[in-house]
């Protein structure tokens, strides 16, 4: 029968051993040391994501205003159509400046033959050189006033200035144009842009050329990556804001000018910070601290925190560098000086 129960002591007698080992008799208060996950601390630039609603606007618009007078006999587009550089909007007809260009033809002609028989006379001293001098700017004005109107009857045809849309025709056919009159609102809808108010403090960190993220909420789609094209000059002084324009290429046409958009910058900090996973900071009464795995034992140090981003934060103590584990998991119970062992380190 003793020998019956001899497995069993050895197997007591094995575990009391262990219980009370030189190493485990190290561990704080008897017990063995606590099992954490660390995490490294980093030094690098924070990143800041500032998220501002701005409004879209088409790259290019023009209030299409007429070169010359006339009256409107034909319309080739209507709102909403697509336009091609080049392509005709409106036509318009002055027979006034029809019959003064058949005059301004026939005048030139005869300056033309003039100058010509003028320059003959000269070489010959048959006439003086003020004569000669006044033909010759007869000549030259016969020719303006000739350019002139071939130009405004040119013009007759409105064309769009560039690859774009029709938004709104501000004349019927029947209307008189004068010469400068607004006659059609066109915008360049291959190409979008939304403007933003950026507060103060961000503008200096912002770059021409840094790449944003666009989210258009009214076409449920995915983020639009953007780029800063321009960071105006001039702010707003009632709120301190400055605006930037950012720019992406609006493929297929669904985004729209005066739609709603929400803008992420990425905020960049002017100098390098340290930092650590968002669970190693413990917040109490006395303020924030974290502890740091050093010879197998956790040591707790205060810190302050600054800005957060992506699941890190930027810290500052005495005692804390660039490498040093610190405890992200278990460490909500932990004292200091307590003893632990490393399981697993997030990367």
């Amino acid at each position: 029968m003793k020998r019956k129960y001899l497995p069993f002591l050895a197997v007591v007698c094995g575990a009391w051993a262990s219980l009370h080992s030189p190493r485990a008799v190290l561990a704080q208060g008897g017990f063995p040391p606590s099992p954490v996950i660390v995490s490294e601390i980093q030094q690098r630039t924070i990143v800041d994501h500032v998220e501002l609603v701005g409004t879209i606007h088409p790259r290019r618009v023009s209030q299409l205003a007429s070169e010359t007078e006339g009256k409107v006999v034909a319309r080739f587009k209507e709102p909403g159509q697509s336009l091609k550089r080049g392509e005709a909007l409106l036509q318009l007809a002055n027979t006034r400046l029809q019959a003064q260009l058949i005059e301004a033809e026939a005048d030139f002609r005869l300056r033309t033959f003039r100058r010509d028989r003028s320059s003959s006379l000269r070489d010959s001293d048959a006439i003086s050189v003020d004569e000669a001098i006044e033909t010759e700017y007869e000549f030259d004005r016969a020719r303006s006033e000739l350019q002139d109107l071939q130009s405004r009857i040119d013009h007759m045809t409105i064309r769009a200035p560039f690859d774009g849309a029709l938004v709104e025709s501000l004349v019927e056919i029947g209307e008189w144009v004068d010469r400068g009159q607004s006659i059609a609102h066109v915008v360049a809808a291959d190409t979008a842009r939304v403007y933003v108010d950026v507060p103060e403090r961000y503008v200096e960190r912002l770059g021409l050329g840094d790449d944003v993220a666009v989210t258009i909420a009214a076409l449920g789609t995915d983020s639009i990556i953007a780029v800063i094209v321009a960071i105006l000059p001039q702010g707003f002084e009632d709120s301190r804001t400055f605006p930037v324009i950012v720019q992406f290429l609006n493929t297929g046409r669904r985004v729209r000018g005066g739609m709603s958009a929400t803008v992420r910058l990425a905020i960049a900090e002017s100098h390098e910070d340290l930092l650590v996973h968002k669970d190693a900071i413990i917040t109490g009464t006395m303020g924030s601290h974290l502890f740091v795995v050093r010879e197998d034992a956790a040591v707790q140090l205060p810190v302050t925190t600054g800005l957060a981003s992506q699941g890190n934060v930027a810290i500052n103590g005495a005692g804390l560098q660039a490498g040093d584990l610190v405890i992200v998991r278990g460490n909500e119970r932990l004292r200091d000086g307590q003893a632990v062992r490393v399981v697993r380190k997030m990367q």
